[in-house]
């Protein structure tokens, strides 16, 4: 049987049939624990050497809607054991050996400390997420990316009613309806079904195509989420997997976008909706120090990056000497 990984997973589509449909995709997402409740016990509060370094917490806010986000969130994949590590297939296992509901907590209390108040993830941890919420007393927000069973519509109900203050149509599903099948009401229904929900819906995606397959047919969303990282290190391989792939992505999870980044940031111009900037690192191909102020200053209204306990203060701190003087100036104009 073919070695089906985590974006084919997601898709649905032709996994399902090599997984043997719904029910198998249901049964394994179910018995697969994003988190385990064992470990060892955190304190609640935050001792001072977790924030050593700080310049200072996070100042840089905008709005989607009416949801108030720092410019910085925190990403949801390495919390929810999908980390991406190029060929080492150990690695998701590992960090969801690491991540008890306790080291999410602490994860979480940390970047609330930093002044990152949002968490973007699955609707796997809106358990963890409610948890941290009743117990913790924590604030964090949460954007659903609605990958779910039942479908993206479902997934964003689910996630509403599970306080989520934002959702979005999930890149895989996003990538496949715009590329492969051309179905622009796939994405007419889901903004339709999910606005009636009252939070920002937005579309994410890895393919420069997915965008603009949905302004062509004016699938417009309250926001986008995309993929923008470099493309020049060895393993990038982006003419070839365009030969192989019908989406033109990176095959061996060892890249997320289908163009450079100077061709997103050139298409994204022309759209005024607000832009969530995401994989910008491209699992740890680059440094924040260098990834971010490329993004913000390409257009990027938000990034969110996936980041461990240690280095949350790190790179708040690159985020807080982008913005410490106010928004830079740039091509595109802020939004937000």
């Amino acid at each position: 049987m073919k070695k089906i990984n985590r974006r084919e997973l997601i898709l649905g589509g032709a996994s399902l049939v090599a997984l043997g449909g719904a029910a198998a995709y249901t049964r394994y997402m179910r018995s697969k624990p994003v988190v385990r409740e064992t470990g060892p016990e955190i304190p609640a509060f935050i001792p001072e050497r977790d924030l050593e370094g700080l310049t200072h917490p996070m100042t840089a806010y905008a709005k989607i809607g009416n949801v108030e986000l720092s410019r910085l969130i925190l990403g949801g994949n390495m919390i929810g054991g999908w980390a991406h590590a190029r060929d080492m297939g150990f690695y998701g296992r590992l960090v969801k050996a690491y991540f008890t509901d306790e080291r999410v907590f602490r994860n979480f209390r940390i970047a609330e400390a930093c002044g990152v108040n949002t968490i973007l993830t699955n609707p796997a941890l809106m358990r963890v997420i409610n948890r941290y919420w009743r117990e913790e007393g924590g604030k964090i927000k949460f954007i659903s990316d609605c990958g779910y069973p039942g479908g993206v519509v479902k997934g964003a109900i689910a996630s509403v009613e599970n306080g989520a203050s934002m959702v979005y149509c999930h890149g895989g599903h996003a990538d496949t309806n715009a590329v492969v099948k051309k179905d622009w009401k796939f994405f007419r229904e889901y903004l339709d079904e999910s606005r009636k929900l009252g939070v920002p819906v937005g579309i994410g995606c890895h393919s420069l195509q997915t965008v603009k397959f949905c302004v062509e047919h004016d699938c417009i969303p309250d926001f986008w989420m995309k993929t923008v990282h470099k493309v020049d290190y060895p393993t990038a391989h982006l003419n070839e997997d365009r030969k192989k792939n019908a989406t033109g992505l990176g095959s061996c999870d060892n890249r997320f976008v289908d163009t450079t980044r100077e061709e997103v940031f050139a298409y994204m111009a022309s759209r005024p909706e607000p832009w969530i900037a995401f994989k910008v690192l491209g699992a740890g191909i680059e440094h924040p120090r260098g990834a971010f102020p490329v993004s913000w200053k390409g257009g990027a209204d938000f990034i969110c990056c996936g980041m461990y306990d240690y280095q949350v203060v790190e790179d708040v701190n690159v985020a807080n000497a982008y913005f410490d003087k106010g928004l830079p100036e740039r091509s595109r104009p802020w939004h937000g």
